[in-house]
Parts: structure tokens; C-alpha cells; sequence
């Protein structure tokens, strides 16, 4: 079987900006998700799940066609999101391969994996995602929604000197600018939200993150890791401390994920194991 594609929703959804630049940055081909075929031959790679998406995708599973396509949905989104629990979003993703609208789902938290049975694969990054820069006026930005969870701890730091969230192309100078990337969770989980890593990545920020129960491929001579009830005086250290160590540890994290990492090796790889070793 040859050949991967992307199939995407027709409705837009600006927080996959990135995982779609991703997509062709690595040169892969990207379609509607209501143009899938199953009667065709390839790999089709959901990165989007919704309402439209599924029922295209029950029609074709149960018009009597011959399958010959391999669909995967890699659902990168939290437990707590539409699930609720770890429990709920496993059993709403195996019911998913039960009722063949999938062979398989790719999860890209390694301990989400673990728990869940569903397929670990690393998220990745591009060195041309983002580009570094050493001009800094904020001393940190964290590019996520604030909620409560979060704005407690932004609240401890000059509102000045954060990094607002934003989207392209504002954001690509705020990133620049900026000499950390805080990534506090949406929930308790202690779970990684990955495609916000892979673009931190890609510009070379240090990386400070509230705990991750199992971060790979990030680990701490990539980033710095802390519990929730201490992180602001870790940042607050970093903060005080000589910039250059961080500075060579976020160079480390892009070399790491533009590199071994890179988005479409990691997509390539996983497609070959599914269609030959793994399972």
C-alpha cells in the first residue's frame, strides 16, 4: 500500500494551524475528509475528528465497498476535552476501530498510550515551523487559552513581560521575542500537549513545563519540569539565573525534534510499522 494523505474537515479550526504547516512542510498531500474513499487504495491520516468527519466515514464503512484504505486518526487532544476521563477516551476510541471507522488511532503522549492501548507516535517538529532569534523582550509566553488553571499562575509575573497568545502572523514575533515557553496544562492530567511543544521547538525556546508523567521524547536536558504548586518559582529562577544554559537547552530541543523527530520522518515511520511489523 502506498501513498499518505491528510484528510482534514472543510470546517476550520485555528488551533491545528500548526499541525496542518506541519503537514506540508513534510510534503504531504492534504484532502477534505469527505473526499475519502475507502474503495481507494492508501494511507489517510485524520487529524481532526468531528461530527461531519465521523458520519462521512459510517457512510463508507457501510456502503458495501471493498475496503482497501488504511485509516488512522491521530487524536492529539486531551482526556478531560470531550471524554471526560482516560476510561472514556479509550473506550470512545476502541469503539471507533470496533465499528471500522478506523484501523487505528495514534495517541502522542507515550503514557496516554500506555494507558489507553492505542498507538504511541511521536508528534515532531520542522526546523522551518519557526526560527530562532537572540533579540528578547519578554520573559516568557505561553500560547494557550487562559483559563483558570493557567491565569493563576501568569497573576505571579509582570503582565508586561508576558508573551500574549496570539495567531500567525502576529505570533511568529512574539515567539521570537520571547525568552521562555511556560506550558502549564489545561487539567490535572499529567499528560503533554505536543503540537504546543513541536512549535516551541521549532523556535528554540526553552521549555519550563508543569510535570509530565512520561514526556518523550522531552526529557530534562531539553526542558525543565515542575509540579504545579512550584512552578512559578521555578520560572522565577530560571528567570534570575544566566540565560545561556536555557538559550543551549532550547537549541538541544530543536536539533532533537527538527531532527530525529522531524514531523514527516516520524509520520513515515509509523506508517511503515503499521503496515508491516507493528500490531
Amino acid at each position: 500500500m502506498t501513498g499518505i494523505r491528510f484528510a482534514q474537515p472543510r470546517h476550520k479550526y485555528d488551533s491545528y494551524q500548526d499541525m496542518y504547516k506541519l503537514i506540508e512542510l513534510s510534503g504531504f498531500e492534504m484532502i477534505y475528509s469527505d473526499e475519502v474513499d475507502i474503495s481507494k487504495e492508501g494511507v489517510y491520516i485524520f487529524p481532526v475528528m468531528n461530527g461531519d468527519v465521523e458520519a462521512h466515514l459510517r457512510n463508507e464503512v457501510n456502503s458495501g465497498k471493498v475496503r482497501y484504505a488504511h485509516l488512522i486518526l491521530w487524536n492529539i487532544e486531551r482526556p478531560s476535552g470531550s471524554a471526560g476521563s482516560v476510561g472514556n477516551y479509550a473506550k470512545r476510541h476502541r469503539d471507533l476501530i470496533y465499528d471500522r471507522l478506523f484501523d487505528e488511532v495514534w495517541v502522542s503522549d507515550k503514557r496516554l498510550a500506555e494507558e489507553t492501548q492505542l498507538r504511541f507516535v511521536v508528534l515532531g517538529s520542522d526546523e522551518n515551523l519557526g526560527q530562532p532569534s537572540d533579540e528578547k523582550r519578554y520573559d516568557f509566553t505561553h500560547m494557550s487559552y487562559e483559563i483558570p488553571r493557567r491565569t493563576n499562575i501568569y497573576k505571579h509575573f509582570n503582565q508586561d513581560n508576558i508573551g500574549y497568545n496570539c495567531w500567525p502572523p502576529e505570533r511568529d514575533e512574539v515567539l521570537k521575542l520571547s525568552k521562555f515557553a511556560l506550558n502549564i496544562h489545561q487539567d490535572i492530567h499529567p499528560f503533554q500537549e505536543p503540537l504546543r511543544l513541536s512549535l516551541f521547538a521549532a523556535y528554540a525556546l526553552p521549555v519550563v513545563s508543569e510535570t509530565i508523567f512520561d514526556a518523550y521524547p522531552w526529557d530534562d536536558t531539553v526542558a525543565v519540569f515542575s509540579g504545579y504548586d512550584s512552578i512559578v518559582s521555578r520560572l522565577r529562577q530560571a528567570l534570575d539565573e544566566d540565560y545561556e544554559p536555557y538559550k543551549q537547552m532550547g537549541l538541544r530541543a530543536r536539533e532533537r525534534m527538527t531532527g530525529e523527530f522531524q514531523f514527516g520522518k516520524c509520520v513515515k515511520l509509523a506508517v511503515s510499522q503499521s503496515l508491516d511489523s507493528w500490531r
